[in-house]
């Protein structure tokens, strides 16, 4: 055990040193990703980068919820809207309390189990008949002599005329009904409304000090008030009238994150000392029939952790908020106007046995907000109600806690001190998939975690600490390590094609001597009359003209991923299929041969203009088995190519001198390009020291000029059947007519001479067609 000990420490170290880049990325990075987690959790915090960072994973949150779709909500909840048809129908808003009276008669006798308003009433209703009773009230109290019935009369008036207690009496009848108001958390706030009428806020405090939770538990200290986050410091009251009939009260403040979108709800909150829950959890607790001295609100040194009541838990986090999970955009929970509730036009079966939740729907009341399903202030606030209730019901709460923390300090260390590893030793381009497809995974089960579970784990942070691992321990690389890469793949870039380069760099043990045999595809270029070209140009002006051309045509090749072979002289000899696998490697040889003949015109083109020597080339090009590899010593080897199919290719390049041709393939090649290229069949021939014939064609252009060409391959080629059939009068016959035509198509003079000839002196024996070549 100690020798594998001691043999493995010197590798580990070895190992760790030659790594040691990568790994203290790597550490930095988690560093620095903890160090922004940890304030961007726990800690309030006002700096503009940790605002950013928790912004964009709001917004990651936001994309899960419309990435999961709407859910079926509860039916058990129902929305009475206070919309614009309402106040069509029943006055401006806020219109006549006699309408909530209504309302709630309608409702309790539809069957509801319980009735919440949205919304709070702090000041008397509005209503100029009540005033005018009130007034000859005022006036009849001054005269001296009463008459009981006129008094009587007038206190009926009155009563008829007020429509607060309308509304107070209609709330004594119901037993579950719910009032909502407004805490204030601001001193503007406060000073805003503290000219309210003082009595009336203080029998408002009276009646809501018996709905404070009785019991406020702390795990160290027993019963105690423990100050947290939501603390209020005034409160907007209702009437106390309808406040002594409601069965309980709630704050209906809706609190949005720092982008203005609502996400999250404070389920209780402390004003003067007393702990008070939302507006929805009173109207849980009326729907399930749990009295207050069920209820405990349990705080730890931290903050709240959670609110009990009967069956129901909400854990919150340490301010008191629980995340919503929404079930959809706006209208998700069935809307009905209140005024065809009040007119009785909504089916009473609809609200049986229903929460009622009645709260403005209009955008002038301006009660409408942002949520993940909706932006630009377009869901009411008393949907959102209606989605933390049924949360509340169903005890299905988008969970962020202690757990979801430790999964993404998990993340965390993995993205950064566990992927530093693998980073640090792999190349960019293996390691470059296994990042995307581990973010892929990784961005997965964060939205399965939330769909399936409503776990919500921090998805931007890992996603940017994995991507910043990723980023700065290849740049390092690249900028570094692959320092002495690029020195040599600026060095033979200059002799060899881009793709031996790369592929020597990825793969150092292709340096080696040898081989191995593949289906390649051969090319061969050549000048025409070069000696006589030399002659009649200076040393200068030739290296001049030839390094023009060489310079071109190499990028010819290497623009169609050809592996230049070498330079002989003035000819060229390249390959395709090799170092890069190419199914198509005669599709690319052909093309390139078509874009060398057209890029020689444009220099044609040129020299001439410039009073220069002019030049011509010929193309041979084969395609079959080759072996290819580092041939030579070892001190000195070339990437190249051997073989009997790289002669042929050779021996091809020379036939365009038989036939006045620019460029010539072999049958292989063309069965493997004929669906790319024109080409014409030019005859059956046996090279120089070959016994077997060669069937053998010109390449004339691209697939799309095949109507260009049409004419004169079809008679060529009626002329080449007679030639083989040993028909040479005819034969004649008809390449005379093509010279006729096409006086520059060297082929048919070519084929017109050899019938003339054969014609004079016919051959010996039996004739088989076939052209035997002298010289190569």
């Amino acid at each position: 055990m100690s020798g594998l000990i001691n043999r493995a420490l010197p590798w580990t170290f070895q190992f760790v040193r030659r790594h040691r880049a990568g790994l203290a990325i790597s550490v930095g990075v988690c560093v620095v990703s903890l160090g922004l987690y940890v304030p961007l959790y726990f800690v309030p915090h006002h700096a503009a980068i940790l605002d950013l960072l928790y912004d964009m994973e709001l917004k990651s949150l936001d994309a899960r919820f419309r990435l999961r779709g709407q859910r079926p909500p509860n039916p058990a909840i129902a929305i009475v809207t206070i919309d614009q048809k309402s106040q069509d129908e029943l006055g401006r808003w806020p219109f006549p309390r006699d309408n909530f009276a209504t309302l709630v008669d309608v409702l309790k006798d539809a069957g509801a189990k319980v009735i919440t308003f949205d919304a709070a009433f702090p000041q008397p209703d509005q209503n100029s008949a009540l005033k005018l009773a009130q007034q000859l009230q005022k006036a009849y109290d001054l005269v001296p002599s009463k008459d009981d019935a006129f008094a009587a009369k007038l206190q009926a008036s009155e009563a008829h005329a007020d429509n607060d207690r309308k509304f107070a009496d209609a709330l004594s009848r119901f037993d579950n009904a719910i009032l909502g108001y407004f805490l204030f958390f601001t001193e503007e706030e406060v000073n805003q409304a503290s000219r309210q009428n003082k009595t009336l806020l203080d029998d408002f405090k009276n009646v809501l000090s018996f709905q404070a939770y009785p019991q406020v538990i702390h795990p160290e200290y027993g019963y105690k008030f423990n100050c947290f986050y939501c603390a209020a410091k005034g409160i907007e009251p209702n009437l106390p009238a309808l406040a002594q009939n409601a069965k309980n009260f709630g704050f209906f403040n809706v609190v949005a994150d720092p982008d203005a979108v609502v996400r999250r709800e404070p389920v209780v909150i402390r004003f003067e000392n007393s702990y008070y829950p939302s507006l929805d959890v009173a109207t849980v607790l009326a729907y399930t029939n749990r009295p207050l001295d069920q209820v405990a609100v349990f705080f730890n040194p931290n903050g709240l952790e959670r609110i009990d009541f009967g069956p129901f838990a909400i854990p919150t986090d340490p301010d008191g908020y629980v995340q919503i999970d929404f079930h959809g955009p706006r209208r998700t929970y069935p809307w009905y106007s209140m005024t065809d509730v009040v007119h009785g036009r909504i089916n009473p079966g609809n609200l049986r046995g229903k929460i009622v939740l009645v709260g403005p729907t209009a955008t002038a009341i301006a009660d409408n907000r942002s949520t993940p399903f909706e932006t630009g202030e377009n869901f009411p606030g008393v949907e959102i109600h209606a989605n933390f209730i049924d949360n509340l019901l169903t005890g299905e709460f988008i969970r962020r806690g202690l757990r979801e923390n430790l999964i993404d300090v998990g993340f965390l260390l993995l993205f950064s001190l566990g992927a530093g590893l693998p980073l640090s030793v792999v190349s960019a381009k293996r390691a470059t998939p296994v990042v995307v497809i581990l973010l892929a995974l990784f961005l997965w089960l964060a939205y399965y975690l939330f769909a399936a579970h409503r776990i919500w784990i921090a998805a931007f942070l890992p996603t940017a600490t994995l991507s910043m691992n990723y980023a700065a321990i290849v740049s390092y690389r690249f900028f570094f390590e692959e320092r002495e890469k690029r020195k040599v793949r600026g060095a033979f870039s200059q002799y060899v094609a881009p793709g031996v380069v790369a592929r020597l760099l990825d793969h150092p043990e292709f340096l080696r001597l040898g081989g191995e045999e593949k289906e390649l595809t051969a090319m061969f270029t050549d000048i025409r009359g070069f000696t006589a070209l030399s002659e009649g140009l200076s040393p200068e002006a030739l290296v001049v003209l030839l390094n023009e051309y060489l310079s071109e045509m190499t990028e010819v090749i290497f623009r169609n991923w050809g592996t230049l072979d070498k330079y002989i002289g003035d000819a060229i000899m390249a390959f395709w299929g090799s170092p890069f696998p190419q199914t198509d490697h005669a599709e690319r040889a052909c093309r390139a041969a078509l874009e060398m003949l057209e890029t020689l015109k444009k220099l044609q083109a040129r020299w001439q203009a410039q009073g220069r020597a002019q030049i011509n080339i010929g193309v041979g090009i084969n395609t079959g088995p080759m072996v290819v590899g580092n041939m030579g010593s070892k001190n000195r080897f070339n990437f190249t190519i051997m073989g009997d199919n790289v002669n042929l290719a050779s021996r091809l390049e020379g036939t365009n001198k038989e036939f006045g041709t620019r460029s010539i393939i072999s049958e292989s090649t063309y069965q493997a390009a004929n669906h790319i290229v024109v080409a014409r069949e030019l005859d059956l021939i046996r090279v120089k020291g070959k016994l077997k014939p060669v069937r053998i064609y010109e390449l004339l252009g691209h697939a799309h000029q095949q109507d260009e060409f049409r004419d004169l391959l079809e008679r060529f080629h009626n002329g080449l059947e007679c030639y083989r059939g040993g028909a040479w009068d005819l034969a004649a016959e008809l390449f005379d007519g093509l010279v006729q035509d096409y006086p520059n198509d060297k082929p048919s003079q070519v084929f017109l001479d050899r019938c003339r000839h054969l014609i004079g002196e016919p051959p010996e024996g039996v004739w088989d067609g076939v052209y035997v070549m002298t010289h190569k």
